[in-house]
Protein backbone atom coordinates (compact mmCIF):
# COMPACT_ATOMS: atom_id res chain seq x y z
CA UNK A 1 0.00 0.00 0.00
CA UNK A 2 1.43 3.36 -1.01
CA UNK A 3 1.69 6.19 1.47
CA UNK A 4 2.29 9.92 1.77
CA UNK A 5 4.72 11.50 4.23
CA UNK A 6 3.76 14.94 5.56
CA UNK A 7 6.66 17.11 6.70
CA UNK A 8 5.82 20.41 8.36
CA UNK A 9 7.28 23.45 10.08
CA UNK A 10 10.94 22.93 9.22
CA UNK A 11 11.84 26.56 10.05
CA UNK A 12 15.11 26.17 8.17
CA UNK A 13 17.65 28.60 9.57
CA UNK A 14 20.42 26.93 11.58
CA UNK A 15 22.32 23.64 11.50
CA UNK A 16 19.93 21.86 13.86
CA UNK A 17 16.90 22.68 11.69
CA UNK A 18 18.63 21.15 8.66
CA UNK A 19 19.72 18.09 10.63
CA UNK A 20 16.17 17.55 11.86
CA UNK A 21 14.84 17.84 8.31
CA UNK A 22 17.52 15.41 7.17
CA UNK A 23 16.20 12.86 9.67
CA UNK A 24 12.69 13.26 8.26
CA UNK A 25 13.89 12.95 4.67
CA UNK A 26 15.99 9.87 5.41
CA UNK A 27 12.96 8.24 7.01
CA UNK A 28 10.79 9.08 4.00
CA UNK A 29 13.38 7.88 1.49
CA UNK A 30 13.84 4.54 3.28
CA UNK A 31 10.08 3.95 3.39
CA UNK A 32 9.44 2.01 0.20
CA UNK A 33 5.68 2.55 0.53
CA UNK A 34 6.06 6.35 0.36
CA UNK A 35 5.80 7.86 -3.11
CA UNK A 36 4.75 11.42 -2.20
CA UNK A 37 5.90 14.14 0.19
CA UNK A 38 3.70 16.98 1.41
CA UNK A 39 5.55 19.99 2.82
CA UNK A 40 2.94 21.93 4.76
CA UNK A 41 4.45 25.33 5.40
CA UNK A 42 6.86 27.29 7.55
CA UNK A 43 9.61 25.74 5.48
CA UNK A 44 12.10 28.59 5.87
CA UNK A 45 12.47 31.06 8.73
CA UNK A 46 12.73 34.72 7.66
CA UNK A 47 13.56 33.65 4.09
CA UNK A 48 15.84 35.69 1.88
CA UNK A 49 16.62 35.26 -1.84
CA UNK A 50 18.21 31.88 -2.46
CA UNK A 51 16.80 30.13 0.61
CA UNK A 52 14.20 28.09 -1.28
CA UNK A 53 16.83 27.01 -3.79
CA UNK A 54 18.87 25.80 -0.80
CA UNK A 55 15.79 23.86 0.35
CA UNK A 56 15.39 22.40 -3.14
CA UNK A 57 19.03 21.31 -3.30
CA UNK A 58 18.78 19.76 0.17
CA UNK A 59 15.68 17.77 -0.78
CA UNK A 60 17.14 16.60 -4.08
CA UNK A 61 20.22 15.37 -2.21
CA UNK A 62 18.11 13.11 0.00
CA UNK A 63 14.93 12.27 -1.95
CA UNK A 64 14.66 10.25 -5.15
CA UNK A 65 11.69 8.95 -7.12
CA UNK A 66 9.03 10.68 -5.04
CA UNK A 67 6.63 13.47 -5.92
CA UNK A 68 6.91 16.56 -3.73
CA UNK A 69 4.21 19.17 -3.09
CA UNK A 70 4.58 22.28 -0.93
CA UNK A 71 2.49 25.09 0.50
CA UNK A 72 3.54 28.24 2.34
CA UNK A 73 3.10 29.06 6.02
CA UNK A 74 3.18 32.30 7.94
CA UNK A 75 6.99 32.24 8.17
CA UNK A 76 7.37 31.77 4.41
CA UNK A 77 7.59 34.31 1.62
CA UNK A 78 5.04 32.96 -0.86
CA UNK A 79 6.16 35.03 -3.85
CA UNK A 80 9.82 34.17 -3.32
CA UNK A 81 8.94 30.52 -2.76
CA UNK A 82 6.97 30.28 -6.00
CA UNK A 83 9.63 32.16 -7.96
CA UNK A 84 12.53 30.03 -6.76
CA UNK A 85 10.73 26.68 -7.03
CA UNK A 86 8.99 27.19 -10.39
CA UNK A 87 9.70 24.29 -12.74
CA UNK A 88 11.52 22.35 -10.01
CA UNK A 89 10.82 18.98 -8.41
CA UNK A 90 8.89 20.77 -5.63
CA UNK A 91 5.38 21.46 -6.92
CA UNK A 92 3.67 24.59 -5.57
CA UNK A 93 0.17 24.15 -6.99
CA UNK A 94 -3.48 24.76 -6.13
CA UNK A 95 -4.66 21.19 -6.68
CA UNK A 96 -3.41 17.72 -7.57
CA UNK A 97 -4.66 14.17 -7.93
CA UNK A 98 -2.76 12.02 -5.42
CA UNK A 99 -3.58 8.35 -4.91
CA UNK A 100 -6.85 8.92 -6.79
CA UNK A 101 -7.97 11.64 -4.38
CA UNK A 102 -8.40 15.32 -5.18
CA UNK A 103 -6.05 17.37 -3.00
CA UNK A 104 -6.77 21.08 -2.74
CA UNK A 105 -3.87 23.23 -1.52
CA UNK A 106 -4.79 26.42 0.34
CA UNK A 107 -2.32 29.26 0.93
CA UNK A 108 -2.93 30.72 4.40
CA UNK A 109 0.24 32.82 4.51
CA UNK A 110 -1.52 36.17 3.94
CA UNK A 111 -1.49 38.51 6.94
CA UNK A 112 -4.81 39.11 8.77
CA UNK A 113 -6.64 42.30 7.88
CA UNK A 114 -7.50 43.23 11.45
CA UNK A 115 -5.11 44.11 14.27
CA UNK A 116 -6.38 41.74 16.96
CA UNK A 117 -4.71 38.65 15.54
CA UNK A 118 -1.13 38.24 16.82
CA UNK A 119 1.97 37.74 14.71
CA UNK A 120 1.91 34.30 13.11
CA UNK A 121 -1.79 34.32 12.34
CA UNK A 122 -2.86 33.82 8.74
CA UNK A 123 -5.61 34.34 6.21
CA UNK A 124 -6.74 32.83 2.93
CA UNK A 125 -7.13 35.88 0.71
CA UNK A 126 -10.21 36.63 -1.39
CA UNK A 127 -8.71 35.19 -4.55
CA UNK A 128 -7.83 31.99 -2.70
CA UNK A 129 -11.33 31.74 -1.23
CA UNK A 130 -12.95 32.20 -4.64
CA UNK A 131 -10.70 29.58 -6.21
CA UNK A 132 -11.35 27.18 -3.33
CA UNK A 133 -15.12 27.59 -3.67
CA UNK A 134 -14.89 26.86 -7.40
CA UNK A 135 -12.65 23.83 -6.84
CA UNK A 136 -15.01 22.39 -4.24
CA UNK A 137 -17.92 22.49 -6.69
CA UNK A 138 -16.07 20.06 -8.96
CA UNK A 139 -13.98 18.00 -6.53
CA UNK A 140 -14.95 14.50 -5.45
CA UNK A 141 -14.24 13.64 -1.80
CA UNK A 142 -11.34 16.14 -1.65
CA UNK A 143 -8.61 16.46 0.95
CA UNK A 144 -7.78 20.03 1.95
CA UNK A 145 -4.10 20.79 2.62
CA UNK A 146 -3.33 24.03 4.50
CA UNK A 147 -0.72 25.33 6.93
CA UNK A 148 -2.94 26.88 9.61
CA UNK A 149 -5.64 24.69 11.17
CA UNK A 150 -9.18 25.45 10.04
CA UNK A 151 -10.60 23.91 13.23
CA UNK A 152 -9.05 25.61 16.29
CA UNK A 153 -7.07 23.09 18.32
CA UNK A 154 -4.36 22.99 20.96
CA UNK A 155 -3.51 25.34 23.81
CA UNK A 156 -5.15 28.75 24.11
CA UNK A 157 -2.01 30.58 23.05
CA UNK A 158 -1.67 28.62 19.79
CA UNK A 159 -5.40 28.99 19.09
CA UNK A 160 -4.89 32.76 19.27
CA UNK A 161 -2.30 32.52 16.47
CA UNK A 162 -5.00 31.39 14.10
CA UNK A 163 -6.60 31.67 10.71
CA UNK A 164 -8.52 34.94 10.54
CA UNK A 165 -11.26 33.55 8.29
CA UNK A 166 -11.42 30.02 9.69
CA UNK A 167 -15.21 30.27 10.15
CA UNK A 168 -15.71 31.09 6.46
CA UNK A 169 -13.53 28.17 5.44
CA UNK A 170 -15.29 25.77 7.79
CA UNK A 171 -18.63 26.87 6.34
CA UNK A 172 -17.35 25.91 2.88
CA UNK A 173 -16.18 22.53 4.18
CA UNK A 174 -19.64 21.90 5.63
CA UNK A 175 -21.41 23.10 2.48
CA UNK A 176 -19.49 20.70 0.25
CA UNK A 177 -19.28 17.91 2.84
CA UNK A 178 -15.50 17.85 2.97
CA UNK A 179 -14.32 15.23 5.46
CA UNK A 180 -10.51 15.51 5.56
CA UNK A 181 -8.12 18.37 6.34
CA UNK A 182 -4.33 18.15 6.67
CA UNK A 183 -2.46 20.99 8.41
CA UNK A 184 0.65 21.99 10.34
CA UNK A 185 1.40 25.13 12.40
CA UNK A 186 0.85 23.63 15.87
CA UNK A 187 4.14 21.70 16.10
CA UNK A 188 2.36 18.62 17.47
CA UNK A 189 0.25 15.69 16.29
CA UNK A 190 -3.33 16.70 17.05
CA UNK A 191 -6.49 15.26 15.49
CA UNK A 192 -9.92 16.80 15.94
CA UNK A 193 -13.35 16.22 14.37
CA UNK A 194 -16.06 18.86 14.14
CA UNK A 195 -19.30 18.57 12.16
CA UNK A 196 -18.01 15.53 10.24
CA UNK A 197 -14.74 17.26 9.28
CA UNK A 198 -11.62 15.52 10.62
CA UNK A 199 -8.45 17.59 10.78
CA UNK A 200 -5.01 16.01 11.17
CA UNK A 201 -2.20 18.28 12.36
CA UNK A 202 1.37 17.09 11.84
CA UNK A 203 4.25 17.62 14.24
CA UNK A 204 7.12 19.88 13.22
CA UNK A 205 10.64 18.88 12.30
CA UNK A 206 12.16 22.06 13.81
CA UNK A 207 10.91 21.68 17.40
CA UNK A 208 7.75 20.75 19.25
CA UNK A 209 5.13 22.58 21.31
CA UNK A 210 3.66 21.16 24.52
CA UNK A 211 0.00 22.16 24.41
CA UNK A 212 -0.53 21.27 28.06
CA UNK A 213 1.55 24.32 29.00
CA UNK A 214 -0.38 27.61 29.05
CA UNK A 215 2.35 29.72 27.49
CA UNK A 216 4.72 29.59 24.53
CA UNK A 217 7.27 26.80 24.86
CA UNK A 218 9.56 24.59 22.81
CA UNK A 219 10.68 20.99 23.17
CA UNK A 220 12.70 18.49 21.16
CA UNK A 221 9.76 16.28 20.15
CA UNK A 222 9.75 16.19 16.34
CA UNK A 223 8.18 13.93 13.75
CA UNK A 224 6.18 13.45 10.56
CA UNK A 225 2.75 12.15 9.64
CA UNK A 226 2.38 9.07 7.46
CA UNK A 227 -0.86 9.10 5.49
CA UNK A 228 -2.64 6.14 3.88
CA UNK A 229 -5.58 6.67 1.53
CA UNK A 230 -7.89 3.70 1.14
CA UNK A 231 -11.58 3.07 0.53
CA UNK A 232 -12.29 6.80 0.26
CA UNK A 233 -10.97 7.31 3.78
CA UNK A 234 -7.72 8.59 5.23
CA UNK A 235 -5.63 6.91 7.92
CA UNK A 236 -2.91 8.97 9.60
CA UNK A 237 -0.04 7.62 11.69
CA UNK A 238 2.43 9.91 13.48
CA UNK A 239 6.08 8.85 13.36
CA UNK A 240 8.27 10.44 16.04
CA UNK A 241 11.89 10.89 15.04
Amino acid sequence: MTSIIQISDCHLSDDSSFENLRSALLYAQKDSSCDTLLLTGDLCCNPKPGDYRVLLSFLEKHIRDKKIFAIAGNHDDTKLMKRELVGSSINVVNKAKIHNRDMLFLDSSAKPLDKRHPLGSGRVDNRGLARFNKQLRHAINPIVVIHHPIIPVGSDWIQAICLENDASLHALLAKYRVQDVICGHGHDALTVTRQEVTQHMAPATAYGFDHSIDEYNRNTKIGVNKIHLEDERMKVETVWL
